[in-house]
């Protein structure tokens, strides 16, 4: 049996938490003078410091904001222009230390059918607690998010901000041979149109050298070539100039990536000068219910997101959002969500995957924030997003669900001090999920937490680390590849917590002193500020066969050709839960149906159960395994019947396809099993 069908049999069991003395490591610890001090790779890359993330650089405080306007709910129709017309008048107020005023939502329920926006700076919009008897935004209509805060977003797209391009007012290029990440300070070939405060970028270019490295040049779906990052884009990592000397620059933020020069030739990393953006900034949304119908579908159908913050230095706290997908969009720099909780009644649909927290930017803090949902990512990252990012203190519940960057290298981010019992922490490479996910992550930590699992691979000339935390270690090929297994990055004081809590509030406290701590909510860097250790997992009762074992298809996502009816009745899903009273059919008229289950994981199996629920129609099928990107067959025949067992040659599974060739009538499958049978 492979690693990951062994992590899917010890997730049914409780994580038992013991109690253990915590202990150093070298990566990160504190000296004999009391200071932090770092280990580095033999390059000079160490762990960032990743202190400066979350609102104005990290440490300060969220403002309270005196209110300007009130608004009450109608009671009927669209309250979403009275809401906007109470900002719009704020927004014509003058700016005192960067704020007009808060627009306050009385308690009660607000009908919203379009997107409220807060485009301009200085605004905060403030319900009356998200609790029972707040404030409730309450979505109707057509597809929207319900606040959006940044300019050029009334069509409140989830991709990148619509940022007009920064020029470059001068521009030079690094110089030295090798910059490790982590550090504040490099040379560049020349620092005469550059002074101190000015606002620069460390353009990284993507190469065919690089990409040829990263091993990221040979990935094939189906014959296909994928690609992961197009040759000429570049990574920007936005910095400002706090000390020059001869052509040695020292920024405010540490960098989030390593520049290798010959990996970069031949355009090379140049170091350019930015005209400032006019963004939106100090805007922030407070004390709100978001709520909209319980929707048992994928999130491709889902109507409604929450919260989507397209500006700078802004922040959103005491938010709960309920049953919105890609609920929150974390697009600008320098944003703190502040015990946001988001919750999904039903697990979403399919095996593409929402995302609760979506990191787009940098320097961005989700603290204290909860989130609860099946099939999901709690927390992933854009293409190309540099850190650093920092997601501290926060619960989040659902079998099937995860922290996982997504997709095409991002740097820097910190998963510090979080608890997912039913799920996973991965910083890993995707291979061709997706669209060519390839490496998602680099120079990112996991510090302290608790999981089922973890996957933490090292890119090559790159590190990924897991310290302190608990949970199983689990190795993998690159995602639908079978071979070869990638080994662990950094594991260190694995299964033990180490003595320092939190590497966030220790790198904050030594930059800015323990009133940072205060300053965000936390008294001291200790044990009794973090009470989500011990939360149990989600209970999981798996289908099982008194011959074949467990169904490690049971629950699993699932993609298929049609569903009958406009509802889920008849979704895929219903032959997967374990109920021969339900099943998944079609539509009358189609002449083909697909069924194809995510085993989310290398999965090893020998055999397979079909059954049809409304007698014998499947009349030619075949059944393929997803292996090394390509389908291999396992299982074919002209009929299936009530129940029918087939075994074969173990195979390792990532995706398995059912597909109905022919039938006299519409195909009623009501179950699907796989099993690893002795």
């Amino acid at each position: 049996m492979n690693k990951l069908s062994i992590a899917f049999l010890l997730a049914l069991n409780f994580i038992a938490i013991k109690e253990t003395v915590a202990q150093q490591t070298e990566w990160v610890k504190y000296d004999q003078k009391g200071k932090l001090s770092y280990k580095t790779t033999a390059k000079g890359d160490r762990i960032m410091d990743f202190s400066h993330a979350g609102y104005q650089g990290g440490g300060m405080p969220l403002p309270t904001i005196a209110t300007a306007v009130k608004v009450k709910p109608s009671g009927t129709g669209d309250d979403t222009k009275t809401i906007q017309n109470a900002i719009d008048q704020v927004a014509k107020m003058p700016l005192k230390n960067g704020f007009r005023g808060a627009v306050e939502l009385s308690p009660g329920v607000f009908t919203c059918a379009n997107a409220i926006i807060l485009s301009e700076s200085g605004i905060v919009l403030r319900g009356n607690g998200s609790e029972k008897g707040g404030t409730t935004i309450k979505m109707i209509g057509e597809p929207h998010t319900a606040i959006v805060i940044g300019r050029g977003n009334t069509k409140v797209a989830l991709g990148n901000t619509e940022d007009k391009e920064q020029l470059a007012l001068a521009s030079t290029r690094l110089a030295d041979a090798y910059v490790p990440a982590g550090v504040s300070v490099f040379k560049v070939l020349d620092t005469k149109n550059f002074k101190v405060g000015d606002t620069i970028a460390i353009q990284r270019p993507v190469t065919d050298a690089w990409i040829s490295f990263m091993k990221m040049d040979d990935m094939y779906r189906e014959g296909k070539k994928q690609t992961w990052l197009g040759t000429g884009r570049q990574e920007l990592s936005k910095r400002i100039i706090k000390a020059i000397g001869g052509n040695q620059i020292t920024i405010d933020v540490p960098l989030a990536d390593s520049y290798d020069a010959k990996f970069l030739e031949p355009m090379g990393a140049n170091v350019v000068k930015l005209r400032i953006l006019n963004r939106v900034t100090n805007v922030g949304v407070e004390g709100l219910h978001i709520q909209c119908a319980p929707l048992e579908t994928d999130y491709g159908h889902a109507p409604y997101a929450a919260v989507r913050v397209g500006g700078d230095d802004c922040w959103v706290k005491n938010v709960f959002a309920e049953e919105t997908m890609n609920s929150t969009v974390l697009a600008g720099d320098r944003i703190t969500m502040q015990k946001v909780k988001i919750k999904h009644t039903y697990t979403n649909l399919g095996a593409s995957k929402p995302a609760d927290f979506s990191l787009e930017g940098s320097q961005n803090l989700i603290d204290r924030c909860e989130a609860t949902g099946g099939n999901t990512y709690f927390v992933w990252t854009s293409s190309l997003v540099t850190g650093p990012n920092v997601v501290l203190n926060s619960t989040f519940r659902g079998i099937g669900s995860r922290i996982q960057p997504h997709q095409r290298w991002a740097t820097g981010l910190l998963v510090d001090n979080c608890s997912i019992p039913d799920g996973n922490i991965d910083f890993m490479n995707r291979g061709i999920a997706g669209s060519g996910h390839g490496w998602t992550m680099a120079w990112a930590v996991a510090w302290n937490c608790v999981a089922k699992s973890y996957i933490i691979q090292n890119p090559p000339g790159a590190a990924n680390w897991a310290i302190g935390c608990i949970g199983l270690r689990e190795q993998t090929a690159r995602l639908f590849d079978s071979a070869p297994i990638i080994p662990d990055g950094n594991f260190d004081s694995h299964g033990k917590p180490v003595a320092i809590q939190s590497l966030y509030l220790a790198q904050l406290e030594e930059r800015l002193g323990n009133k940072a701590l205060k300053n965000i909510g936390y008294q001291a860097n200790q044990l009794s500020e973090f009470n989500n250790k011990k939360i149990a997992p989600t209970p999981f009762k798996p289908d099982s066969d008194p011959q074949l074992g467990i169904n490690l298809a049971f629950e699993r996502p699932v993609n298929t050709s049609n569903v009958r009816g406009t509802t889920r009745d008849f979704g895929g899903e219903k032959a997967l839960d374990g109920n021969n009273k339900t099943y998944w059919t079609i539509n009358d008229g189609l002449k083909q149906a697909t069924f194809e289950v995510d085993m989310e994981g290398p999965v090893l199996i020998n055999a397979l159960k079909i059954g049809e629920a409304l007698g014998q129609r499947v009349q030619e099928y075949k059944v393929e395994v997803q292996l090394d990107s390509k389908w291999i067959l396992v299982d074919q025949g002209t009929s299936i019947g009530e129940n029918k067992t087939v075994k074969f040659q173990p195979i390792t599974a990532w995706k398995v396809k059912l597909t109905i060739s022919k039938f006299s009538d519409y195909p009623a499958i009501k179950n699907f099993g796989l099993y690893l049978a002795k």
